[in-house]
């Protein structure tokens, strides 16, 4: 650890990342605190050194991180050291409580891995005191002057304060009532299916010149908020306001096949990550998104009129050895 990151509280865990069959491979946890106590709502940082076989990748699993009492505002991960087999990458977290007393922090999911291995790995829980903002103390009172009221109102500032936003007011309201439709005059209605809203806003954002511009964070928020809002369209799940776990458990009750939740899983992670963790990803990975995104909102398109389709075959009435006919829509592959 570096001379910068003052440490009050240092624990160190360790945890088997596979059964002993496997020639003994574990995945050890040190972590430290930067503060032994926090206070409420500030921030803190937790430095996590994961040691592991030096042929995995390691990324926190942000979707499985929640809790009523801390929240994870930030995820850096720092250069990796390799000694022989053993590889040692460092991430900081930071976080904040939002209650006070005696609180446990609890365990983040790690995954790693290897080619198309996959495994998983948790930091335990540990239990953490949170101060309270203000400690309730009060300065020492002294002898004040006191002064006549008026003396301590400012006038000309308010005067000119309350001009300078009436002027602003009459401004906004003239702006206001030029764009807005004349009376009986509605906005028109966007008759687009969900599919086209998220093809069209998928194209704009490729062409809103953010990912030339190094502003990939900015590209992937936008890119999650387009699939978030599409599911909440297809599906009427309430995709914005929920976590990556809580969406993929809505999407398996809609009968979507479990490749296509795991798609949807890879996908929002990945943007988590960009997004939080300040991963940089590279052009090969933006191009493997958008194609993910592409795939998805055809396969739960496909899905949603299929679907559609079966129930109104099986409300028609059947006459004689007649089948009804069932009209199913297919999207193209990107």
């Amino acid at each position: 650890m570096t001379p910068a990151f003052k440490l009050n509280v240092l624990l160190v865990f360790l945890a088997a990342l596979l059964p002993p069959a496997a020639g003994g491979e574990e995945v050890s946890f040190k972590i430290g605190l930067s503060a032994a106590k926090p206070k409420l709502a500030e921030q803190f940082t937790l430095r996590v050194e994961l040691s592991c076989p030096a042929d995995y990748d390691v990324k926190p699993d942000t979707s499985s991180f929640q809790n009523d009492v801390f929240e994870l505002t930030r995820i850096k991960r720092l250069a990796p050291t390799v000694s022989g087999a053993v590889k040692t990458e460092i991430f900081e977290l930071d976080a904040s409580a939002f209650d006070i007393g005696i609180s446990t922090f609890p365990e983040t999911v790690w995954l790693l891995t290897k080619g198309a291995d996959i495994k998983k790995a948790s930091s335990p829980a540990f239990a953490i005191e949170i101060l309270p903002l203000f400690d309730g103390k009060k300065e020492k009172e002294g002898i004040k002057d006191i002064y006549p009221p008026f003396r301590f109102i400012p006038w000309l500032q308010l005067l000119l304060g309350a001009l300078a936003a009436a002027a602003a007011a009459y401004l906004l309201y003239k702006k206001l009532k030029k764009t807005a439709p004349g009376p009986g005059v509605s906005a028109p209605a966007d008759t687009r299916t969900p599919y086209q809203a998220a093809s069209d806003a998928l194209n704009e954002l490729l062409n809103s010149g953010l990912w030339d511009e190094g502003k990939v964070k900015e590209f992937y928020s936008r890119l999650s908020d387009i699939f978030r809002n599409y599911l909440d369209a297809q599906f009427s799940v309430k995709a914005e306001l929920m976590t990556t776990n809580d969406i993929t458990r809505g999407l398996r009750k809609t009968g979507a096949e479990i490749k296509t939740v795991i798609k949807t899983r890879e996908l929002l992670e990945n943007s988590d990550l960009v997004k939080f963790a300040r991963f940089r990803p590279g052009q090969k990975d933006r191009d493997a998104a958008v194609s993910a995104l592409k795939e998805l909102l055809v396969a739960f398109t496909n899905q949603k009129e299929n679907a559609a389709a079966l129930n109104s075959s099986n409300q028609q009435p059947v006459t004689g050895n007649r089948i009804p006919d069932t009209a199913v829509k297919i999207y193209p592959k990107p």
